[in-house]
Parts: C-alpha cells; sequence; structure tokens
C-alpha cells in the first residue's frame, strides 16, 4: 500500500507537464518507506532551495526498470531515477544516465566521507553511475535462545562453513511440523552467490561472455547447500510451504538462516524471538557477501540537470541521510553517520548486534555480476537449480546444462 500524497509532493502514474527548473524522481511502488523519505526530503530540501520545485513521481514496481529506459528514450525522462547495482551495466551501455564524475570534478564535490566499497560499486566502464544513502550485505540471523538451549556458543566471524554446518547438525531436532531447522539457507541467487563466491567458483566471466557455474569450485558451492537439505538441515521447498527462510525463524522453527541483508532484521522486529546477527561464514575460499547498492542516477537527457544535482547531492548529504535513518533499511553509506548514535543507540543495534556484523563483512563485500540482461540470466539461472533443491539431481548434473542455456542467451544479446 503506497502512502498518502504530501503536500502535493506525490504523483503517481505517467508523466505531467512540470514549471521550468522541476526536479522529478521516479521511483518503483514497492517500497512505501523509501517513498516516505523521499518525500520529507523533498519537503526538506524546498524549504531551503524555493527555487527549485521537486515532485515524486512513483510507478508500478513490476516492470519499473524497463518502464524508465522507455520514457528516457523516448525523450520524456525523469530527472532523477532510482535503479540498483545489477541495473548499472544496461544504464553504461545504453546511456541513460549521467556520469556524475563531470559534475564532481566541476566543483570539487568531496566524496571521502563515503564508504569506498560503495563509491566502488556504482562504478563502472570508469562512469560513476549514480549515488546513493545506504548500503547492504549478506549476513547470517541466528536464534539466540535455541543456541543457548544447546548450549552452544553463539556464531561469530571466525566460523567456518565446517563450523556452521556442524552446529546446525546440533540444533536441528524434531519431526513434522514442529520440526527445528538448523540451517535454513536460502535458494534465490544472491546466497547462492555467496555460496559460489565463498567455495573459490564463479558465476560469470569477467567479460561476461562466459558462465562459470559448471566449473568444480562453483559446484562444490552450490552441492554444499544442496547437501543441507538433504541431510534434513535446511528445509526442501515443500516444507517451507510458501514461507521464507525469515519467517521461520520469526516461528522458532530456525536456529539459523542464511537469506538476507539488513532488511532481514526490519522483518524480524515483528516478532518475539529473541535473535541476533553474525557475518557469513567462510567457505574454503574465505568469505563471500553479497553487496547490495541501490541508487539514484540523473537521466542523460534531463531538463534540469543542475537542479536535479543539487536535489541528489542533498539526499545524499550527512543531513539528508540522517532525517532519513528510521526508514533505512541498509547501513548509512557516509562513515560518520553510520558510526553516530542515531544509528547505534538504536534499538536494533542494541538488542540485535544489527551493525557491526554488517561493517565486518564489508572488507568481504562482493559486488553483483555487472552484465547486460542480468534478470534475464538468474531467471534461466534459478529455474535450472529446481532440480537440485528437490533432490531429483546433484549440482555436477545440472549446472552444465544450465551454463549451456545461459551462454545461448549471452550470444544472443551479443549479436543484436
Amino acid at each position: 500500500m503506497l502512502l498518502a500524497p504530501a503536500c502535493g509532493l506525490f504523483e503517481s502514474g505517467g508523466g505531467s507537464s512540470e514549471e521550468p527548473g522541476t526536479v522529478v524522481v521516479m521511483l518503483p511502488s514497492d517500497n512505501p518507506g523509501d517513498i516516505q523519505a523521499r518525500q520529507a526530503l523533498a519537503e526538506a530540501f524546498m524549504k531551503q532551495h524555493e527555487d527549485i520545485p521537486v515532485k515524486i513521481q512513483v510507478i508500478p514496481a513490476e516492470g519499473y526498470d524497463q518502464k524508465v529506459f522507455t520514457s528516457i528514450a523516448a525523450g520524456e525522462p525523469p530527472d532523477i531515477f532510482g535503479s540498483g547495482d545489477v541495473i548499472i551495466p544496461t544504464i553504461v551501455s545504453k546511456n541513460y544516465a549521467l556520469d556524475l564524475n563531470t559534475l564532481i570534478e566541476k566543483e570539487d564535490y568531496d566524496l571521502s566521507s563515503f564508504y569506498p566499497q560503495v563509491l566502488d560499486g556504482l562504478r563502472f566502464d570508469g562512469k560513476l553511475v549514480g549515488l546513493t544513502d545506504n548500503w547492504d550485505t549478506q549476513v547470517m540471523y541466528y536464534n539466540r535462545e535455541l543456541f543457548d538451549k544447546a548450549g552452544l556458543d553463539y556464531p561469530d566471524g571466525t566460523w567456518t562453513w565446517d563450523d556452521f554446518v556442524s552446529n546446525a547438525r546440533q540444533l536441528t531436532e524434531g519431526e513434522g511440523p514442529e520440526k527445528v531447522f538448523g540451517a535454513v539457507h536460502g535458494t534465490w541467487f544472491v546466497p547462492i552467490f555467496d555460496a559460489v563466491w565463498s567455495f573459490g567458483g564463479e558465476v560469470f566471466s569477467e567479460d561476461g561472455s562466459e558462465c562459470l557455474l559448471d566449473s568444480k569450485e562453483s559446484v562444490a558451492g552450490v552441492q554444499a547447500v544442496a547437501d543441507l537439505i538433504e541431510e534434513g538441515l535446511s528445509p526442501t521447498p515443500e516444507q517451507l510451504e510458501g514461507q521464507s527462510p525469515t519467517q521461520l525463524l520469526l516461528s522458532g522453527r530456525a536456529a539459523m538462516v542464511i537469506d538476507a541483508g539488513r532488511w532481514g532484521a526490519f522483518e524480524l522486529q515483528e516478532g518475539r524471538v529473541d535473535w541476533a546477527v553474525a557475518p557469513l561464514p567462510k567457505g574454503p575460499a574465505g568469505r563471500q557477501n553479497f553487496f547490495h547498492l541501490g541508487m539514484f542516477a540523473i537521466a542523460r537527457n534531463s531538463d534540469s540537470k543542475e537542479n536535479a544535482w543539487e536535489f541528489l547531492k542533498y539526499m545524499v548529504s550527512k543531513e539528508g541521510i540522517q532525517s532519513t535513518v528510521d526508514n533505512l533499511q541498509g547501513i548509512p553509506a557516509r562513515k560518520p553517520v553510520a558510526k553516530s548514535s542515531v544509528v547505534t543507540d538504536s534499538a536494533i543495534v542494541q538488542e540485535h548486534d544489527a551493525l557491526d556484523p554488517f561493517l565486518e563483512s564489508l572488507p568481504t563485500a562482493h559486488t553483483a555480476p555487472y552484465v547486460e540482461d542480468f534478470a534475464v540470466y538468474i531467471d534461466t539461472i534459478g529455474a535450472g537449480m529446481d532440480p537440485i533443491w528437490s533432490g531429483e539431481k546433484s549440482a555436477a548434473e545440472v549446472l552444465p546444462s544450465v551454463c549451456d542455456k545461459v551462454e545461448e542467451q549471452i550470444a544472443e544479446q551479443q549479436a543484436q
């Protein structure tokens, strides 16, 4: 459900004629908290910049990226649009966004308080595609009560995959609908990529022309997750019965969950389980955790580039980030804000340790594979892996054919 309009800032659906200089910010409809935060920022910004109107335009989340790109190609762009890391290669190859390096160099804009990993993750082919006010990465959530009951130490950053599996065996108990699973591991692409990377594998070649999921290391990483299901430490898709791994933790039926970034912490606040956060366990190649980066870019053919740049700077300023901390599910992108009392004294950090494990995981954060048409390949990979999770076939039996299909799609894309 979308939030109600605020002071005339909120517009839904298609574009409209705006007074010259208006900054139109296009957002998807599936994050009401973010919409509310952008509305509040627009109000605050306009009080300081009375000559720059800002309007938030929300469009349906389904097909959002394509709708944004279509509007840019048609010459009716937003001035600023929200997007994500996996879309960056397409944005650059199709020239949908301004290279912010030009604006930054022009006024010597100071980026030094941003986490360097954030800026690196938003660069592609030498271009800085956007800026962001927060970042996120994959972690493990665990049930303190179940660890206490079993007399086990809580997980921490020293844990290996073997430690994870060993503890999962001691924490798994019961049968049927009341069974407690020691380790619930997600099977969507992000936690699977983490497993692949931590076992020394890769998903794509560096130039994006090959699928590498059929390598020995990648197969081992995928099979390690499948083995959790085979042994009964993690539920089958049928046993999840439509629940997310986080929901299973909320119900008290999961001791450890590897599936989500910091958004999982906000979902867990809805329950009464005594939970906490730890970094992911290290595989044979060390810890690898997917780096989640949303961002805001300026459309290359914006009619209000200078005004858009002023509002973008405000959104990612120290003042802007601090004012939206309650709605940010990630970690503030500027180090001084992330380490300020507004974050460190929050209940979610004080009670559930929802900060330090993320900061500890930042050095091992792994950016998304930067390949065009990423969503198409992910759909193929996800569907192709279903027989692994159902136990019908092993990773070694499935992944070569998955890579064959992906490489056919890559060849078709490159031929266009």
